[in-house]
């Protein structure tokens, strides 16, 4: 089975596109409700996506959703997911952007083979040890490829 964190942006993407089931993020959150995908969060991770989801008045007008909304979504993740607890600090593991530190403390915490991201101070890493970080396309095309054996 594939294991995968994936990063606030991408569950604040799966949210907002809620209704276009053929968007990435969203296929890919449903992938792991349906457990082609372990999915690891952190409370952290989780915690920053609610935390932009509720603050941002553009983004609630602009998708027709209410905080309690996010609250929801973010609860069912917490259910939906293993869940890292107290995953390890990596000071530094993200020059660019510190506040990236946390995705890399639950990756390797999980031992996951990917970080799903589109952040780009993320994907300017391309790997943190042996953790491939990837766009969500790069995820959706390994699932396709481990589905249907012998197919590249």
């Amino acid at each position: 089975m594939i294991k995968a964190v994936f990063d606030a942006n991408l569950l604040i993407s799966a949210f907002l596109s809620r209704e276009n089931l053929s968007g990435a993020s969203s296929e890919l959150l449903r992938l792991a409700r349906q457990g082609e995908i372990e999915l690891y969060l952190s409370p952290e991770i989780i915690g920053e996506a609610l935390g932009v989801l509720v603050a941002s008045e553009r983004l609630r007008n602009r998708y027709g959703y209410t905080p309690a909304m996010a609250i929801e979504f973010c609860d069912n993740l917490q259910t939906a997911v293993m869940m890292v607890v107290n995953p390890p600090a990596t000071p530094g593991a993200v020059p660019r952007d510190p506040d990236d530190d946390k995705v890399i403390g639950c990756a390797v915490a999980a031992s996951v083979e990917y970080i799903v991201s589109r952040d780009r101070d993320l994907l300017s890493l391309g790997r943190w040890g042996e953790i491939a970080i990837i766009a969500p396309e790069g995820l959706l095309r390994v699932v396709r490829a481990q589905a249907q054996p012998g197919r590249t």
